[in-house]
Formats: C-alpha cells, sequence, structure tokens
C-alpha cells in the first residue's frame, strides 16, 4: 500500500540510496565532485517533488524504478570505466565506450522486458486511483533478493581484492552489479509493462491515475509545512496580479 508515510519513507530510503552508490563513483576523474553535487542536487529536488507535490502513481513508480536499477547500472558502469582506462587511459574513447556498455545492457534489457506480453496485470483500480496487486509469496528457494546478490557481490569483491588484484576485483564488480540491475529489471518485469500500459491509456484521459490512498495523502501533506509552502507558491504564481 502507498500511503503518506511510505511515500515518506520509500522515496527517502532511495534518496540515501542513490547518494551512497554514486559516492563509489571514479572520484579521481576531473569535475567527478562537480558532478556528483549536481546529480546530488537533482536527485534531492526529484525527492522532494515525489513527497510533497507528485500524484501521479506511474511518474512516482518509474522513478523509484529508476533509482534503484540506476545505482547499480552506475557502479557496473564505474567498474568498467576504471578497467577501460587501465588499458586505454582516461581519456580515451575506448575506455568511455566500455564505460557505457552496462548502461547498454541495462537499458536494452529493460526494452525487451517492457515490450514483452505480460500474463499478470499487477494493478488493480478504483476509477482513476490505482494501486499494486498483492501477489502471492513465492518460495523461499525461488524468492532471491537482489539486495542479498548485491552483498555476496561485494562480499566477493573484498575477497578478489586481497586474493586476485585489481582487474580481478574490477571484473567482479562490473559483472556482480550488472548482474543485480538485470535481475531487479526481471523481478519487476510485470511492473515495468504495466506501467508501459498505464501511460499509454493516460495519453487519451484527461486525468492521470493516481494513488489509491490519495485522499489520505492530500489530507497529510496538508499537515506538512513544506506542501502547504509548495501550494502557496504555486496560488502566488497564478494569481492574476503575479
Amino acid at each position: 500500500m502507498i500511503d503518506s508515510q511510505n511515500i515518506k519513507k520509500i522515496s527517502w530510503g532511495f534518496f540515501g540510496f542513490l547518494v551512497f552508490f554514486m559516492v563509489f563513483g571514479s572520484s579521481n576523474l576531473k569535475y567527478f565532485w562537480q558532478a556528483f553535487f549536481i546529480m546530488s542536487l537533482l536527485a534531492f529536488m526529484c525527492t522532494i517533488y515525489l513527497v510533497y507535490v507528485c500524484e501521479r502513481i506511474t511518474f512516482y513508480l518509474s522513478s523509484i524504478l529508476v533509482a534503484v536499477v540506476g545505482a547499480f547500472s552506475y557502479m557496473a558502469c564505474t567498474a568498467a570505466y576504471v578497467i577501460g582506462a587501465s588499458f586505454w587511459g582516461k581519456t580515451s574513447i575506448a575506455a568511455l565506450m566500455v564505460g557505457l556498455f552496462p548502461m547498454g545492457v541495462t537499458l536494452l534489457t529493460y526494452l525487451v522486458l517492457a515490450n514483452g506480453k505480460s500474463s499478470f496485470h499487477p494493478f488493480e483500480y478504483d476509477g482513476i486511483k490505482v494501486q499494486p496487486r498483492p501477489q502471492n509469496k513465492q518460495k523461499t528457494s525461488a524468492a532471491y533478493s537482489p539486495l542479498l546478490v548485491a552483498g555476496a557481490t561485494t562480499l566477493a569483491a573484498s575477497i578478489f581484492t586481497k586474493t586476485a588484484g585489481f582487474l580481478t576485483t574490477g571484473m567482479v564488480g562490473l559483472f556482480g552489479m550488472l548482474a543485480v540491475s538485470v535481475t531487479i529489471l526481471f523481478y519487476a518485469r510485470h511492473i515495468i509493462r504495466g506501467l508501459r500500459t498505464l501511460r499509454i491509456q493516460e495519453k487519451t484521459m484527461p486525468t492521470p491515475y493516481t494513488f489509491m490512498q490519495i485522499d489520505e495523502i492530500r489530507e497529510a501533506r496538508s499537515r506538512w509545512w513544506l506542501s502547504r509552502l509548495f501550494k502557496w507558491v504555486a496560488s502566488w504564481r497564478k494569481s492574476p496580479g503575479a
């Protein structure tokens, strides 16, 4: 259930998750920290919007999915770039292309899954109100958490760092994080296809789909001072004398 408290917890949790992963980029690159600051600021602004303003469930869920998959894909790209730079140099086009390889694989996986035929529609409706449909719990043997895979990858990388050296560690990080990205997309394939269907339907709708608990979310936001500030700014801009 996506209510006001879950919106707060999930949005800020994934903001911290994303920024944490961005810190582990190639900090020795020129302008890395400037880019890190800009990306963190953009992520912060997006989180503020999701928590205090956003009422479109398609935008909210898509943003969360991008944050999670993007974090692991970013780490895979960083590892790939470092490996490429060790062979061709930091400023070479070849190193840059190698660094973009994991992102290309992730995007290709997303496109294949998004355009696939779904056997399960993950949302239930009440007019324009939508919420994820409850799913039966998977068997423990089949429900491998992507976070567990990430933890195993980190542990393997730390072991290889001591025993096999820099190159092997980079390869473990590259393929480990790429595997996590693809695994997350695979587990979210029904959500991805469902969101695509909702976005197509929204093109012919006067009002986009919103949260099933939108009334409770609006009531909670009316008590949050930052939400009231945004409403005041919006009303001031729309006033005739502005």
